[in-house]
């Protein structure tokens, strides 16, 4: 069994992208056997846990000292090795093949990345510091708000990252445990086809609305289905007022509650948000906005269900966020075969 999953993770990984682009050549064929209508969809994301332990989660001191031994130690064996066999055995690994995806160099790269992480850290506070020196020398007054911070002396040492899988990120929601991985997100079709997937290291689905429809857009535009979307259902966390106003403007109205399972007020209507939220407000409140918008859980809640549960498809087997990426557009694509088996078995059968 060990090599039989062995022997599947070598091949995915050897094919990355010509597995993820079977997912655009997938839904073509759900558009040939007519089991897609597109002018509803629904956006929902989920977490999935990674291949990577948060036992794994080190901060960049660790790190360092983890490296430091391992050199030590590697001192150590080549100096007892030179003693008892000489400075060469003849069986050597090429040069090209040693060491190579080792430890340390995965060590060597998470230390890089938390480097890199705290000098744009430093970089932003300094640019801020800058552009408000520029304002109040004009003005001739302190400008208002909230003042930079600069990060702490120690706040390098403090950082943390997992050394199993570097792209991953420890993400909670309410109400629930930490997982260390990836949201996973979707936009499907009210027959539960996916339409676009793609997986992001943001556990806040804030900042996704927009990205996820102009990707599903692009693929349906591969696949050649040349439906408009008509309406976005998403839920209260998607809520984000200038990628709604944008996506409205495109004629793709989303309607996103502005009330949110743990918030009992509207949200405050600023003038810059305050359109959308009336508007939202204006759907919701008639009989009709309100069945509309119970579609949502018809259309987009049951695919996870679906794949973290009765396919036990609920963490990645893959490390770094582009082979998950396609690892979960690989798995989007078995799930619209399968609904395209239940919808119409003679298309497959064809």
């Amino acid at each position: 069994m060990c090599r039989i999953t062995q022997r599947s993770r070598v091949f995915r990984a050897r094919h990355e992208h010509a597995l993820a682009c079977v997912f655009t050549d997938v839904l073509a064929l759900c558009a040939k056997a007519g089991v897609i209508s597109v002018g509803l969809v629904g956006v929902d994301g989920s977490l999935i846990a990674g291949n990577a332990s948060p036992g794994a989660t080190k901060t960049y001191d660790t790190i360092r000292q983890d490296v430091e031994q391992m050199l030590e130690q590697a001192a150590r064996a080549d100096a007892d090795d030179d003693q008892q066999f000489g400075q060469t055995r003849g069986d050597e690994l090429p040069p090209e093949l040693i060491e190579r995806n080792s430890r340390r160099q995965r060590l060597a790269r998470c230390n890089a990345e938390l480097e890199a992480e705290q000098a744009q850290q430093q970089a932003e506070y300094e640019a801020n510091l800058l552009w408000r020196a520029e304002w109040e020398a004009p003005h001739a007054r302190k400008l208002g708000g909230r003042k930079p911070v600069a990060p702490a002396t120690d706040a390098l040492a403090k950082r943390t990252i997992n050394t199993t899988d570097p792209d991953s990120r420890p993400m909670r929601r309410a109400g629930r445990r930490t997982v260390q991985g990836y949201n996973a997100q979707v936009v499907a079709s009210p027959q539960q086809i996916i339409l676009a997937a793609e997986i992001t290291q943001a556990a806040n689905d804030s900042g996704q609305l927009e990205p996820m429809i102009h990707h599903a857009l692009g693929v349906l535009a591969g696949a050649g289905i040349d439906e408009h979307l008509e309406v976005v259902l998403a839920d209260g966390g998607y809520w984000n007022s200038s990628q709604i106003a944008r996506l409205h403007q495109q004629e793709i109205p989303p309607i996103v509650p502005t009330k949110s399972r743990t918030r009992t007020a509207p949200r405050r209507l600023s003038p810059r948000q305050g359109p959308e939220a009336r508007r939202v407000e204006h759907v919701l409140g008639t009989p009709e906005g309100q069945a509309l918008y119970r579609r949502r859980q018809q259309i987009v809640e049951p695919i996870f269900a679906q794949t973290k549960i009765l396919r036990r498809i609920d963490r990645f087997q893959r490390r770094g966020l582009a082979a998950c990426t396609a690892e979960w557009k690989l798995i989007a694509a078995t799930h619209n075969l399968l609904t395209l088996w239940r919808l119409a078995p003679a298309a497959i059968t064809a």
